[in-house]
C-alpha cells in the first residue's frame, strides 16, 4: 500500500468542528497528517495525526531560509500559496513516504483509500477537481522533480513576496502540468526541445470527485440540484439524495460562509450566520455518527 502523509499549516484557533473532523482522520488509519500550528493540541491524541508547535515568526522564518525569499503573510489565506512548496520547506518530515499532498480542515472524510487506491497511486498528480489542482486535498508523488515542480512556474518568487493570497495552491500550479499557451499544433515540437517537461504532463489523476455543494455548476448531467443534507457514519460521506453512495469528502465551504456559493442556495442561513452549529462530540460522532445540514452539525438519532 502506497504511503500518504498530508500537511496542514494552521495558525489561530481551532475551528468549532476540528474535533468531528480529526474523528474522521481517525477513520483513515492508514493515512497520515501533520499539522504545523501554534494553537494548542494536548487534547488530541489519534495515532495517524501529529502536531508540531511553532509560531508565525518561526514559521515564517522556516520559508524564508528553505526557499531563500521574503516570505510575508497579510492574513492566514496568504499560506495556501506556499503549499506547493511543501516538497522542499518538509522535505525531511515526509522522507520515506511514497505520496506527500496538502488539504484543509473545513471538511469531513470519508474513506480515502476507496477512492485513492494503489490503481490511482501509480500517478504522479492526485486533484479531486478536474479542472485545476484542488486546494482541499491534493496529492503528489514523492520524488525530488516532483518536490521542486513549483520552480517551473516563473513568477513562484514574485508570489510568495507578495501578501496578497493568489491561489498559487490551485489555480496557478496547475499550470506546471500543462503546455504553455502555444498553438497545440506545435505541442509535439516543445516535447522534443523540453523533452524533461514531458513527465508533469504524465500520469495526472484529475478526477472530479464532487466534494462541495452549492457551487454554480450541476451536481451530476441526471441530478442538476445539490444535495442538502450530509452523513459522516463509520467512516462513510453519503447525502439524502444519493442513498449509499460514497464520497471521499465533504467540502464544508458553502454551508460555513457565503462567499462562494451559488445564490440559488443563499435563501438558506450559513453557519456564520448561526450562535452555534456544532450539535456533536467526537464520543457521539463515533457512536452514532453526524448529520450535516444548514443548521449545523447534528449526532445522528
Amino acid at each position: 500500500m502506497k504511503s500518504i502523509i498530508i500537511i496542514i499549516d494552521y495558525f489561530g484557533k481551532w475551528p468549532d468542528w476540528f474535533p468531528i473532523f480529526l474523528e474522521t482522520c481517525r477513520k483513515n488509519p492508514t493515512v497520515n497528517w501533520l499539522f504545523h500550528t501554534d494553537c494548542p493540541f494536548s487534547e488530541y491524541n489519534i495515532d495517524n495525526v501529529k502536531f508540531k508547535q511553532t509560531t508565525r515568526d518561526a514559521y515564517v522564518n522556516l520559508v524564508n531560509k528553505k526557499l531563500g525569499v521574503k516570505f510575508r503573510m497579510k492574513n492566514a489565506y496568504k499560506l495556501c500559496d506556499l503549499r506547493p512548496m511543501y516538497g522542499v520547506i518538509y522535505e525531511e518530515e515526509i522522507a520515506g513516504f511514497d505520496f506527500y499532498g496538502y488539504g484543509d480542515i473545513d471538511v469531513l472524510y470519508g474513506n480515502i483509500r476507496n477512492f485513492y487506491t494503489d490503481a490511482v497511486l501509480q500517478n504522479n498528480v492526485v486533484s479531486a477537481h478536474d479542472w485545476i489542482i484542488s486546494g482541499h486535498l491534493a496529492l503528489f508523488k514523492n520524488v525530488k522533480w516532483m518536490r521542486n515542480a513549483f520552480k517551473r512556474y516563473k513568477g513562484w518568487r514574485a508570489i510568495l513576496e507578495n501578501p496578497d493570497s493568489l491561489r498559487f495552491d490551485e489555480d496557478l500550479f496547475i499550470e506546471v502540468f500543462r503546455y504553455p499557451h502555444i498553438n497545440p499544433a506545435y505541442f509535439f515540437l516543445y516535447d522534443l526541445i523540453h523533452p524533461f517537461s514531458k513527465k508533469f504532463r504524465t500520469r495526472l489523476h484529475l478526477a472530479e470527485q464532487l466534494t462541495t455543494p452549492f457551487t454554480p455548476r450541476a451536481w451530476r448531467p441526471d441530478q442538476p440540484v445539490h444535495p442538502e443534507v450530509w452523513y459522516w457514519k463509520d467512516g462513510a460521506i453519503t447525502n439524502e439524495i444519493e442513498g449509499q453512495r460514497e464520497y471521499i469528502y465533504l467540502h464544508l465551504m458553502n454551508f460555513i460562509s457565503a462567499r462562494w456559493i451559488d445564490p440559488r442556495y443563499q435563501k438558506n442561513r450559513v453557519w456564520r450566520d448561526l450562535e452555534k452549529f456544532v450539535f456533536a462530540t467526537p464520543e457521539l460522532a463515533r457512536k452514532q455518527g453526524v448529520r450535516i445540514d444548514w443548521t449545523g452539525i447534528h449526532p445522528i438519532t
